[in-house]
């Protein structure tokens, strides 16, 4: 059974290509000052060109990441679940610091960081990433569903499995018909 991808996965996925092209172009941009630089261009030290070309090096790089973290974001790859989660925490840190420091620019980022945050927690994402497979196997193994006519029932909003005189789901609350 092919769970469909949730849209903000996809919206998700799509941000991160976005990144990924502008640090790749911005990297690549870097690494052409650095050559300019060293040509003894706009009047800057010729002694920086390296540093400047290794920055784009890296830029370039981190933009690969994140161009690879859309892919796994995109196919449901449970690593960039735990990525995508751990770099909105990392932003909601950075983003506390800063207003704790007087800079309100960042409190966009904290409220797109908290969101991405609580959506990625939602039962349909998490099954999407595969995350429900562990707890249905669990429960299957520990305590069978009941079944109806040969027939396991589950939950239609999370794959939970569900037991015949259940009204709702023991592990997203939803209804169960």
């Amino acid at each position: 059974m092919a769970i469909s991808r949730p849209l903000g996965i996809t919206l998700l996925a799509m941000l991160h290509v976005l990144q990924a092209v502008i640090l790749f172009f911005g990297g690549i941009a870097l690494i052409a000052l650095g050559a300019f630089i060293r040509r003894g261009l706009f009047g800057i030290p010729r002694f920086l060109h390296g540093a400047v070309s290794l920055i784009g090096v890296v830029v370039v790089v981190v933009g690969l990441l994140y161009l690879g973290l859309a892919w796994g974001l995109w196919t449901g790859k449970g690593w960039a679940w735990i990525l995508s989660l751990l770099l909105a925490v990392l932003g909601i840190v950075l983003s506390a610091v800063s207003l704790a420091r007087g800079a309100f620019g960042p409190l966009i980022v904290l409220v797109l960081d908290v969101i991405i945050v609580y959506y990625l927690f939602r039962p349909n994402v998490r099954t999407f990433f595969g995350e429900y497979k562990h707890v249905a196997a669990t429960t299957q193994s520990v305590q069978p569903p009941v079944q109806s006519a040969g027939v396991a029932r589950f939950c239609s909003n999370c794959g939970a499995p569900v037991q015949a005189n259940e009204r709702f789901c023991a592990h997203c609350g939803s209804p169960v018909s």
